[in-house]
Formats: C-alpha cells, structure tokens, sequence
C-alpha cells in the first residue's frame, strides 16, 4: 500500500544569505596553502577565508615620500657609523661635535615620515 503523505519542498523564495561572490586569482601553491589552513582551522575553504577577510588587517604600502626619506635616514646611519670608526681610532673627543650634529639631522629626518607609518611601525615594535 502506498503512503499518502505529502514531501515537503524547501522553500524557493527564500533568499541566500550569502548571494554575493568575491573571486581573486591565486596560484596553485597559495590555493593549496589556503585549503591547508581552512582543515587545520576545521572549517571549509570558504568560510575560511570569509573570516579572513572580515576580521584580516591590510598594510598600506609604504608612500614614496617615506621610502625616500627612510632611505636618507639609511644615509645618515652610514655617516654614524663612519663616525663611530673614527671615535675608535681618534678618541671621542674629536668627532663628538659632529655626532651631535648627526643626531639633530637624524631626528629632523625621523620627524619627516607620515604619522601612519609612525604609528604602525609604534604598535609593532
């Protein structure tokens, strides 16, 4: 005898929570890295990297004007330790003026970067 029970459908009209798609190319190699890490988590690939784009920190890359003056900055350590070789040889005595002189010119430099690449590079030191 056959059983006269009606199946009950899902509900069509509902609407999906998550409807939008976010694609990015990724090479095998990170494909693979990302599967990895979504097991080791214990979650699927998608929700993996749905909470890692969520809750994920984005650095700003560092702007020109900072590179260069992270670059004279480069320069000036240059001269503090040409100054430090000849303290050893001559005495401090003799080159004190001038690494006083460094230090103001370093300082000055420092006061130049961006105060978000100062402030980044505060929270982690």
């Amino acid at each position: 005898m056959l059983n006269n029970k009606t199946v009950s459908t899902q509900n069509t009209s509902k609407k999906k929570s998550k409807e939008k798609v976010i694609s990015a190319r990724i090479s095998g190699i990170e494909h693979l890295a990302l599967k990895k890490r979504a097991k080791d988590a214990g979650v699927s690939l998608s929700k993996f990297v749905r909470s890692v784009l969520l809750t994920g920190k984005v650095v700003q890359r560092i702007s020109k004007s900072d590179a260069d003056t992270l670059r004279k900055l480069s320069g000036e350590a240059n001269n503090l330790n040409q100054l430090a070789r000849a303290a050893n040889k001559e005495g401090f005595k003799n080159v004190a003026s001038d690494v006083i002189n460094l230090r103001v010119i370093m300082i000055d430099i420092i006061k130049q970067l961006s105060n978000d690449w100062k402030s980044y590079e505060r929270k982690n030191l």
